[in-house]
């Protein structure tokens, strides 16, 4: 078993890596496609590169939890979880689009530790540890960069992204919404990339200010979490609570626009509860 963080975060970079090269070369020949529900997708890369991903954590990291996308609960008692996307955006990596991603993230109960976010076609390979920053490695390039998040303060300056939830109910209505609040508000534009890890990761490297999503699973958001907060971002949940793992409702966005778009998301966000 890798004992510091450094020698895990590389082994969880090799194995982004290594499930990143499978992705690339099956893109445009995915196969099977089939759907968990009327909305969300799912290929058989998924499955096989989730598998991968597993069998080498369960081999390194017997005693550890993992909660992984498609397979579910693996129970270990060592008090550590790691959190396993083999796919992050599978309806954008079906459709042939380049927005996807591998995310793995470790943390315990009171702390993420550990993060990896690979978009293999976008040749950006993200990497963090707690109190340890982040950075942007570009493996094709082969160039490493400390990240920082942006400095923009109002919704004026700001870049924004989002997502939709697979199950079409009134919480679109709250997100569309909010995607008109901002664009009324004169932002820069809202975009949406149709993955959750980009959109968190993009955050850290400033090519986002801010974003905000609904219905998000722990897979899909504790990586891009680690990750933002190391480059200086705020992340918390739609309430503004700042709990130490990660969140179903999630705003990210450099300190000064957290402050700003917060009580924009808070004002939809308790009028949709009530």
């Amino acid at each position: 078993m890798p004992n510091s963080p450094s020698e895990q975060l590389s082994l969880i970079r090799r194995l982004a890596l290594s499930a990143g090269e499978t992705l690339l070369q099956s893109m445009g020949q995915v196969g099977q496609v089939s759907r968990k529900d009327a909305t969300e997708l799912v290929t058989d890369l998924d499955g096989r590169v989730e598998e991968m991903l597993l069998e080498n954590l369960t081999h390194h990291f017997p005693n550890d939890h993992i909660l992984a996308e498609e397979t579910g609960t693996h129970k270990g008692d060592s008090g550590r979880t790691w959190y396993v996307d083999p796919l992050d955006g599978t309806t954008n990596y079906a459709h042939g689009l380049p927005t996807f991603a591998v995310s793995i993230a470790c943390g315990t109960v009171e702390q993420l530790e550990l993060a990896c976010v690979y978009a293999p076609y976008l040749d950006e390979m993200y990497l963090a540890s707690f109190g340890g920053g982040a950075v942007l490695e570009r493996p094709a390039h082969e160039q490493i960069t400390n990240l920082k998040c942006s400095r923009v303060e109002t919704i004026e300056e700001a870049l924004m992204a989002t997502g939709f939830p697979y199950v079409r109910d009134e919480k679109v209505d709250l997100q569309t919404d909010l995607v008109a609040s901002f664009l009324k508000s004169k932002c820069h534009g809202v975009r949406r990339a149709g993955s959750a890890a980009v959109d968190l990761v993009h955050v850290a490297a400033g090519k986002l200010d801010g974003y905000f999503e609904l219905n998000l699973r722990p897979w899909d958001s504790a990586a891009g979490t680690l990750i933002a907060r190391e480059a200086g971002a705020i992340v918390s949940g739609y309430d503004g609570q700042q709990d130490a793992m990660h969140f179903k409702h999630v705003v990210a966005a450099a300190p000064g626009l957290h402050q700003a778009i917060l009580p924009v998301i808070q004002t939809a966000w308790e009028k949709e509860r009530s």
